[in-house]
């Protein structure tokens, strides 16, 4: 989600004249920002590349060093997603169950490196290749 966002590109046009790090936008100027570049910035992503969730713990060292802005998967402001709430808890219910039954490992049949079709969204191109492994116990998902 920090790389590969879901909208890969933010737009907005200047209501006024702004000037930011000594450029001036007049107003009417439009905007075009990619928030996955600027999850590859190394000095608000220590080890930019590396997969480490721990970077994003709320009382973490490294969520408090970063800069409010360096990660916004939903957009900031009054534009940014309404549903950025709903969608973090319903992903975060999803990946419990699913943790719960089974085991994920990476498939042979996954493409790397990984290609992606950029359009209004951001997918993946040849698809997300998984084994899931059911856990000892656990019966099938039904109804989840």
């Amino acid at each position: 989600m920090r790389f590969h966002l879901v909208s890969p590109l933010i737009a907005r046009q200047t209501s006024e004249r702004v000037e930011i790090a000594g450029y001036v936008l007049p107003k009417g100027t439009y905007v075009w920002l990619a928030p996955g570049v600027l999850a590859r910035d190394a000095a608000q992503f220590p080890e930019p590349e590396e997969f480490r969730p721990e970077r994003f713990e709320a009382d973490g060292e490294e969520e408090r060093a970063r800069h409010p802005y360096a990660h916004i998967p939903f957009g900031v402001g009054p534009r940014a997603c309404i549903g950025h709430k709903f969608a973090l808890q319903q992903v975060k219910l999803a990946v419990v169950e699913l943790y719960r039954r089974y085991v994920f490992r990476h498939s042979a049949a996954m493409e790397s490196p990984v290609e992606f079709d950029f359009d209004l969204v951001l997918a993946f191109r040849h698809g997300v290749k998984l084994r899931a492994i059911r856990r000892e116990g656990e019966t099938d998902l039904g109804h989840v």
